[in-house]
């Protein structure tokens, strides 16, 4: 049996971490204009750096979900604390793009590895009543991750290197290494039972085309189709192989369970369009207002700030309160948000921009929070990994679907309007510029009221069965 202070303290450092592995999926962001000039690529093609990280996540989430459920989840997590500090070490030392990927590669496993895992040890470490608050306290982790990255990148970029974005990892991530080892629970692994080696096969294959299609998008539209149906028949074949596997990587029964199908789409939506912001944000501060990249990392740090208090807010909430309701607020706070962005035009700055900020992280603290207790809630014990694994995949995926298609809308009406192919932002005139922002914060209005639409059906059809 753990002590309180011991489960508070295992807490803590699966927060740091989880904020670290979210960190890297958009610190890299801010410094896109600046690794674009170092390495002499367009910033189109810079992006990369944020699409193999987490596409690589994406293709190995629900592998080593399976792999902790068999062999111990926290022994997985050290494991996975290891390569990702590797891989941090090695995209910092890269001096050209092919290693840098490289590194980004080996960090995304090592994510993989921690993500993959960590829902279900918060779950096995707390119990039911205090998991609301326990799911809070690391939603400020998670939060901060998605929202501080490009802020705390411009910090960094004021007076260091990019690749201090990456080193910055190690020291920390190795203290948490060490105390993982010393106050985390000793894995107890079930009876090994086979790892489903040819679904982990078919879902990397599916996740390498999603990566190439995304090298491809706006460069080659025949190469591009074709990758989409080749992703699509990789999709459907896993679907099939885990269907008749004996030990799937993925048990489609769990998606029978309403309450967890219900909560992995809306929050599969938000996380997409949470990515527009992470893409576009950096590039409007810099590019359009003409902020140094220190002032940028500072107003981007606004967010994280806001979701410090906003999180542990919305964990009590969930814990004394109806989740779906709660869900349902932060989506609309989310779609208000949402409708500000169309009106960025550089004008009453930056405290329009720092006010949406705020909002927007407590929406996100809102809706996030009781979401991440129903999808664990919903299931059986012996199910927490691969439910845990699921969330971080429909997380990630989200967030690389948030990338491409942030990119692809942004870049396409930049080209539309120049009656050009364009590939960098940088140069590109104002007024442009805010058109194809607007255009695809448009689209992410669009996805954010589906996801309301599909809540409030939700909270409709659970009181018609509760009168039944």
């Amino acid at each position: 049996m753990l002590s309180q202070n011991r489960r508070w303290l295992i807490l803590s450092i699966l927060g740091i971490f989880f904020f670290m592995v979210i960190v890297d999926g958009s610190i890299v962001a801010i410094a896109i204009p600046q690794i674009s000039q170092s390495l002499n690529t367009a910033t189109g093609a810079t992006t990369l750096i944020i699409s193999v990280y987490l596409i690589t996540i994406c293709a190995t989430l629900l592998l080593f979900g399976q792999f902790g459920d068999q062999y111990g989840r926290v022994r997985i997590f050290e494991i996975g604390t290891f390569i990702f500090l590797l891989g941090s070490f090695v995209a910092g030392v890269g001096q050209v793009l092919e290693l840098v990927l490289v590194g980004r590669f080996v960090q995304g496993i090592g994510a993989s590895m921690t993500m993959a895992n960590s829902y279900a040890i918060v779950t096995d470490t707390f119990p039911a009543k205090q998991l609301g608050s326990a799911f809070g306290v690391e939603s400020i982790f998670i939060s901060l991750g998605a929202l501080a990255g490009p802020g705390l990148g411009g910090i960094i970029l004021g007076s260091l290197p990019w690749g201090y974005i990456f080193w910055i990892n190690l020291p920390i991530g190795i203290i948490c290494l060490g105390i993982e080892l010393v106050a985390f629970p000793k894995s107890k692994p079930q009876k090994a039972k086979g790892i489903d080696w040819h679904g982990a096969t078919l879902l990397a294959l599916a996740a390498s085309c999603l990566y190439l299609l995304t090298m491809q998008l706006n460069v080659h539209v025949v190469v591009t189709v074709l990758l989409f149906l080749l992703m699509i028949l990789f999709s459907w074949q896993f679907v099939r192989m885990e269907k008749r596997a004996t030990q799937p990587l993925l048990n489609l029964t769990i998606f029978r369970n309403a309450m967890f199908r219900k909560s992995i789409v809306v929050a599969f939506l938000s996380f997409i369009v949470s990515y527009f912001f992470t893409i576009l944000a950096p590039l409007y501060l810099q590019l359009i207002l003409n902020y140094s990249t220190q002032f940028s990392g500072v107003l981007l740090m606004v967010a994280p700030v806001v979701s410090m208090i906003a999180s542990p807010a919305a964990g009590y909430i969930s814990d004394h309160y109806n989740q779906h309701i709660e869900m349902a607020v932060g989506m609309l706070i989310l779609i208000g948000v949402q409708v500000g962005l169309l009106f960025l035009t550089g004008k009453l700055e930056p405290w329009y921009f720092i006010v949406l900020s705020a909002v927007m992280a407590a929406g996100t603290a809102v809706f996030g929070t009781p979401n991440s207790v129903l999808v664990m809630q919903s299931v059986p014990a012996k199910l927490r990994g691969m439910a845990g694994s699921t969330n971080s995949l429909v997380r990630e995926f989200g967030l690389v679907l948030g990338t491409t298609l942030s990119t692809v809308i942004f870049y396409r009406v930049l080209s539309l309007l120049n009656h050009r192919e364009i590939d960098t932002a940088i140069g590109v005139s104002k007024q442009t510029f805010l058109l194809a922002q607007r255009w695809t914060y448009a689209a992410g209005l669009l996805l954010l009221c589906g996801a309301l639409f599909y809540i409030i059906y939700a909270i409709r059809k659970d009181r018609k069965h509760v009168r039944k």
